[in-house]
């Protein structure tokens, strides 16, 4: 029975919401640049699960004084959902990488490089930053922000850059209201991600995680490992617990063996945790391609294919493997989406079944509008950056696309980690048509939204709002005023996100960073100067390794739905190529190992009453982190990084 009494999304909830996002921000841009702790690498953000547990905290110890005002479940969910959407925009792939993006074109452009003529000129000075006195504060610190000239030309491409963030938010909330009714509850996928927040948020007398000894245990031992590793810092005499990566790779010296990539060594507690909520077949299916993508690179080393470049073109197979999920969770859905489609057209409220779709954050015609609406004003945008609408509405299409792919797969199996990079929108086009014939315009419009490229998908903030959508429907509330909550906190997040970034460099410098004005940025500036003075043409063996990995994801799909038995699941070839996952392969053998173990001895109920133990390695790693990153940033003293990109 849907509850309509008291609201999922509260005025209350939101003042909240809206104070610890710019509270967040302010402390999110040093703990990213200065300290170098990636935070938003996860698929759950350590920073949002300290303040939510914070928050829980506090307001559980209110209870006991005026038990009526205490923040409901539904209030906490949102100031979580709304606290994840703001990080996510601010992450290192994000805003962060766009305030670079705004002025290394002209801050690094030497004669020797001659930026200025590649592509300086070029660039949309609505956009970016071309005064170099304003620049020079940034860069070099030892200045405020706070001058009325810096102010007048930071402000306008903010809020320029901002609008273009929100835009991107509600086109997915717009698509987040066609696919909810089919994956919240017609397939009732599982939500890994979203199992630990819930949890914190839950009320009622025995149902409170804080109240379980197994999740204090558990909080105990990630706690006793970051506290050692912390003191190890400070006291170099205490030997160091080794959880950090060691890279794995330095064994292999000798062809064909060098070809091994991304293998390290660690020890992760809130790995092992995250990887016990996913399925035992993701896990295994995880970690046994990644030793498939290093056999695929030791083999074709010692064939002779390493000569080709790219081998194995693992980005390639990549890509196709991400339109293949993406095309099969929409075939599986078929009939929903033709439902969808007959409501957008006839204007009527489609049936399922007997129930009518009341419930839903809006109709599926202003959710098609909407989608439309924004699209326009991402593809305007664009064009008043020089860029061509024939490309743009590919670009957006195929961005969008993805962006449902990375939903899909984190709302049914939760891998921990989920990049997309160098399977994004440019490299498919620039791929398939070549960079010739797209034009130096538009790879210079590539370079400029390489903020929302880069490893696209890790911070990605299309799956947060889905599982928001998957609380309210939990606890059986309606989810009306989900779109107006995130649409708020994408505002005050991207102003904020551009205040802190550029207040913290002003005061310190972005060249002190340890990876400099944020590396993603930099990336792309490079990538772009590769592609303007080394055009290129279509590329076959691109598209020939994309054809590979569509078809090869589509064989494994069709035979997991033909025989149950087979234990190897498509998305764990999609997501394991990469550096993340090598990061957390023996935490992702570790938690296969003890997921079987549990389930063959303990069976279904042994299962779940062991969820809380993990549940506590993931809070004591991201409890204890975050208290060491604020130690650090306050006191201005080294600590213990529980997590390193």
């Amino acid at each position: 029975m849907m509850n309509t009494t008291n609201p999922f999304v509260t005025i209350r909830a939101i003042i909240i919401a809206a104070i610890l996002i710019v509270i967040n921000s302010y402390w999110q841009a040093p703990v990213s640049s200065t300290l170098d702790i990636e935070i938003t690498d996860l698929a759950l953000f350590c920073n949002v699960i300290f303040i939510l547990f914070v928050s829980v905290s506090l307001n559980n110890a209110f209870k006991h004084f005026i038990p009526a005002r205490a923040l409901r479940q539904s209030e906490l969910l949102t100031i979580y959902a709304m606290l994840a959407t703001a990080t996510a925009l601010n992450g290192t792939d994000m805003i962060k990488c766009l305030v670079s993006l705004l002025g290394n074109g002209t801050w690094y452009a030497t004669p020797e490089n001659d930026w200025e003529n590649l592509f300086g000129i070029h660039l949309p000075h609505w956009l970016t930053v071309s005064d170099r006195q304003v620049l020079r504060g940034y860069y070099e610190g030892q200045s405020t922000l706070y001058n009325s000239t810096y102010i007048q030309v930071w402000l306008p491409r903010a809020l320029a850059w901002s609008s273009f963030a929100v835009a991107l938010i509600f086109v997915m909330l717009c698509i987040n209201t066609i696919v909810r009714k089919q994956w919240v509850r017609n397939e009732r996928l599982t939500y890994p991600v979203a199992q630990l927040p819930f949890e914190m948020t839950r009320v009622g007398k025995g149902t409170s995680l804080f109240r379980n000894r197994l999740m204090w245990i558990g909080f105990s031992v990630a706690a006793f490992i970051s506290l050692v590793n912390q003191l190890h810092i400070w006291y170099p005499v205490i030997p160091a617990l080794p959880i950090q990566p060691f890279n794995m790779g330095r064994y292999f010296t000798t062809k064909p063996w060098n070809a091994v990539r991304y293998m390290y060594r660690t020890f992760y507690p809130f790995a092992i945790g995250l990887a016990y909520l996913m399925p035992l077949d993701l896990i295994v299916s995880t970690w046994c391609f990644h030793l498939f993508w290093q056999a695929e690179r030791v083999l074709g080393s010692a064939a002779g294919f390493a000569s080709l470049p790219g081998f194995p073109y693992a980005e390639a197979q990549v890509r196709g493997g991400w339109i293949a999920l993406l095309l099969f969770a929409i075939w599986i859905g078929r009939r929903y989406f033709l439902n969808v489609i007959v409501e957008v057209f006839k204007g009527a409220r489609a049936k399922d079944g007997d129930k009518e779709l009341s419930d839903e954050p809006m109709s599926y015609r202003n959710a098609v509008l909407g989608i439309i609406i924004g699209c326009v004003f991402l593809i305007t945008f664009c064009r008043y950056a020089e860029m061509s609408v024939w490309i743009m509405v590919p670009f957006f299409i195929i961005y969008f696309a993805f962006s449902i792919a990375i939903t899909r797969i984190r709302a049914e199996l939760g891998p921990p980690v989920h990049t997309l990079r160098w399977a994004t929108p440019d490299y498919i086009l620039i791929t398939t048509l070549g960079s010739r014939r797209i034009g130096s315009r538009n790879l210079i419009g590539f370079g400029l939204l390489h903020w929302i490229l880069g490893s696209a998908g890790r911070e990605n903030p299309m799956p947060i709002q889905l599982e928001t959508f998957k609380f309210a429907e939990r606890i059986q509330m309606k989810s009306k005023g989900i779109i107006f909550a995130i649409l708020l906190a994408a505002v005050i997040g991207s102003i904020s996100g551009f205040w802190s970034y550029l207040h913290d460099a002003y005061k310190v410098g972005a060249e002190s960073y340890r990876e400099g004005p944020s590396w993603a940025a930099g990336v792309g500036f490079r990538v772009l100067e590769s592609r303007l003075q080394v055009p290129m043409d279509w590329q076959p063996l691109e598209v020939f390794f994309t054809v590979v990995g569509f078809f090869f994801t589509l064989l494994m799909s069709a035979i997991r739905a033909r025989f149950l038995w087979w234990p190897f699941h498509p998305v764990g070839y999609v997501i394991s190529g990469r550096w993340g996952i090598g990061r957390i392969l023996l935490p992702l053998i570790l938690a296969s190992i003890i997921k079987w173990v549990t389930l063959r001895f303990s069976g279904i109920k042994g299962y779940r009453r062991s969820i809380p133990f993990f549940f506590g390695l993931i809070l004591g790693d991201f409890v204890v982190g975050s208290l060491w990153a604020t130690i650090g940033i306050l006191f201005h003293v080294p600590v213990y990084v529980f997590w390193t990109g």
